[in-house]
């Protein structure tokens, strides 16, 4: 199964590039349609959660869009000129880090509070970056295209660096696609594709000294392609610190893959699963763990033999025993993107075909009666963060 295949049915690769300057389509703010505000949230003392979604498709010029998790409010287009055609986002910190991939081939970092441009660093042409993790004043961003399969940028001198992890691969290109910061080291997940996308053994993991930003070690994962991007569990969990990422060996049959345990200890490994392709019977698009700690959010996805789409389920994993929960999600609905909020909250992306949007859920039962439109369709597994 191609990458960009795979990329086309839950994240569709974009060939435009990231925008510098205002978006010629700015929207006014709306009001969610239907949404049941939280009356015990005191506006005065309460901070307010909030969501960001970006959103971006082959035609367009992405977006950044706000929301008021609480009250469902939303401001499309918030920060106009940040998203690329292909977004994915990460909070870390009190920044957002906007990976605009494919033709984007940059990271922009915007401030949370209050909302605004911070710096725009590219990668390279060509690199399709994937994820970002920080270390201090330096950004370690994974590339899916290009060759040495990480990037490491300084903030403060501008300059760009690789550290080649081309041993991982036959072909000296490995394919990476997340990465996160664990102390001073940087855990990195690739895939092994042959020229035509398709698997040619199981994921890799190589793990960064940033001390000196050389490889101390790699392994293998359990199973083949990597998918989508590294959540760290609570070290009090039942997973015990480890990190999540999903393996989906095939897009269509779940006999196989899981969402992977890596261990990041003294001794960091492969660590088993934490929940089986088998007992979704699907994949994993996206993992979020709720504030607090307890609670563990997947999109649980699947794909009809035909490459249709089959389901896309809100799902919690009690991260106190592992226990995987009931689907919070109605089957009307096709959930493929999650950010676990503060006070209980959930964020949700919809790809229903002609009704796609954000859904808010708050402790497991929804508070909106339709998706929220965030100023652009939504897609892909990582369009969402919240705080």
């Amino acid at each position: 199964m191609s990458r960009l295949l795979a990329f086309a049915l839950v994240a569709p690769v974009a060939l435009t590039a990231a925008c510098g300057g205002e978006d010629e389509n700015i929207l006014p703010s709306v009001d969610a349609p239907g949404v049941q505000p939280d009356a015990s949230v005191d506006a005065d003392t309460t901070p307010r959660p909030t969501a960001v979604a970006v959103t971006g498709d082959f035609s367009v010029t992405g977006i950044l869009s706000t929301i008021d998790v609480a009250s469902g409010s939303v401001t499309p287009n918030a920060l106009a000129g940040v998203a690329g055609g292909e977004p994915w986002i990460r909070a870390i910190g009190d920044e957002l880090f906007i990976v605009n991939r494919a033709g984007g081939n940059n990271v922009t970092i915007v401030r949370r509070s209050p909302l605004g441009f911070v710096d725009q660093f590219g990668t390279g042409a060509g690199t399709n970056p994937q994820d970002v993790a920080v270390v201090g004043n330096k950004l370690y961003v994974p590339v899916f295209d290009g060759m040495g399969g990480l990037r490491v940028i300084d903030r403060t001198t501008r300059m760009i660096k690789t550290v080649s992890l081309a041993a991982l691969d036959p072909d000296m290109v490995p394919n990476c696609i997340s990465a996160y910061a664990v102390g001073d080291r940087v855990f990195v997940a690739c895939d092994l594709f042959d020229a035509n996308f398709v698997p040619r053994g199981p994921g890799k993991i190589a793990v960064i000294d940033t001390t000196d930003d050389s490889v101390v070690t790699s392994f293998d994962l359990a199973s083949a392609n990597p998918f989508g991007r590294f959540v760290r569990s609570p070290e009090g969990s039942m997973f015990g610190g480890d990190l999540l990422i999903p393996t989906v060996p095939n897009l269509t049959s779940y006999t196989n893959g899981c969402l992977e345990r890596v261990s990041v200890g003294a001794s960091p490994g492969a660590n088993g699963c934490a929940v089986t392709n088998a007992t979704l019977s699907g994949y994993v698009a996206a993992a979020d763990v709720d504030p607090e700690g307890d609670t563990l959010w997947i999109a649980a996805f699947a794909l009809n033999g035909d490459f249709s789409n089959n389901f896309g389920r809100l799902r919690p994993i009690d991260l106190s025993d592992g226990t995987l929960g009931a689907e919070a999600s109605p089957t009307s609905q096709l959930i493929s993107s999650v950010a676990a909020c503060p006070g209980g909250y959930v964020v949700a992306g919809d790809i229903t075909f002609g009704a796609s949007g954000v859904r808010i859920y708050q402790d497991g039962t929804e508070q909106t009666t339709a998706p929220l439109d965030v100023g652009r369709p939504v897609n892909g597994p990582n369009g969402l963060a919240c705080f």
